[in-house]
């Protein structure tokens, strides 16, 4: 296996550079109250919608009720019928600080009864609404406490590059020198150069070079925490998706998937609507 030089390394990965905005804890704002949690498998009847007139309703924010547009009504699971709970809503057009993808402002529902994992023949169990625009929005109140407690963001900009398993469908001519296939001495040399070269490039605040791409983000690339690259691709162009939001165990979130489980969304920059799921568990 022929040894792998920086330089070479930089000239392959710097056509893949994307950037992404990860998203750390902040305070709630005045104008909003954090909610105590209720246990997921409570389901209490619906009330009406209370409209709002500030921005700052539809923040960006984990838990907590949902913003939508007026007259839209609480999501049900499309496998049991039971309520999906919110889990969490992005303001890309203000938090979105990367390249981001065509959508201003979605919310992320999920369903702990069906439990999905974004395996083949899975019915449902989650939704992700995405809006151009908000036009009329307002905030849907379901029940008299959200599914979980309500947490704030800062946005801070971030560049990326594939992990190294990420090399598989980004740079299959670095993956073939990386220990994907080969785990002998050789190899992992060269996924050593490949970390250095990546972390030089994006100045990531990674701990370790194999965390590169970790923590609670929109956009660039994943942190494929215990497995291969799992990146769907669409149904309708067959084009790889793009990373729409990454939430892995953070004090972002009390949602929980798995053992210590990270959980990812995915959208096709052409067909919005085409969206994606996958978790993986250490």
């Amino acid at each position: 296996m022929p040894a792998l030089q920086e330089e070479r390394v930089v000239q392959l990965l710097r056509p893949l550079m994307r950037t992404r905005t990860v998203l750390e804890p902040a305070q709630s704002p005045p104008e909003t109250h954090a909610c105590g949690s209720r246990r997921r498998d409570a389901a209490p009847p619906p009330v009406p919608a209370r409209s709002h007139a500030t921005r700052e309703f539809a923040t960006t924010r984990f838990g907590g009720f949902p913003t939508v547009e007026e007259g839209e009504t609480w999501p049900l699971c499309d496998g049991c019928a039971d309520d999906l709970t919110f889990v969490a809503q992005v303001d890309h057009s203000r938090d979105g600080l990367h390249n981001r993808l065509p959508v201003t402002f979605f919310t992320f529902f999920y369903c702990w009864t069906c439990h999905p994992w974004g395996r083949k023949r899975e019915r449902g169990g989650w939704l992700v609404r995405s809006y151009t625009k908000l036009r009329r929005p307002e905030v849907l109140v379901h029940g008299t406490e959200p599914g979980f407690a309500e947490h704030h963001v800062v946005p801070r900009l971030e560049k990326s590059l594939p992990d190294t398993v990420g090399m598989r469908l980004h740079c299959p001519a670095l993956w073939d020198l990386v220990p994907g296939d080969s785990g002998s001495p050789e190899a992992w040399a060269n996924r050593r150069v490949i970390d250095h070269a990546a972390l030089a490039l994006t100045q990531e605040r990674a701990r370790t070079p194999h965390l590169r791409n970790a923590g609670v983000a929109i956009g660039g690339y994943p942190y494929w925490a215990n497995g291969g690259d799992e990146t769907p691709v669409c149904t309708e162009c067959t084009v790889p998706m793009e990373l729409l939001l990454q939430i892995p165990p953070s004090e972002l979130t009390d949602a929980m998937w798995g053992d210590v489980g990270t959980l990812y969304l995915f959208m096709c920059r052409i067909h919005t609507q085409r969206t994606g799921l996958r978790i993986q568990s250490t």
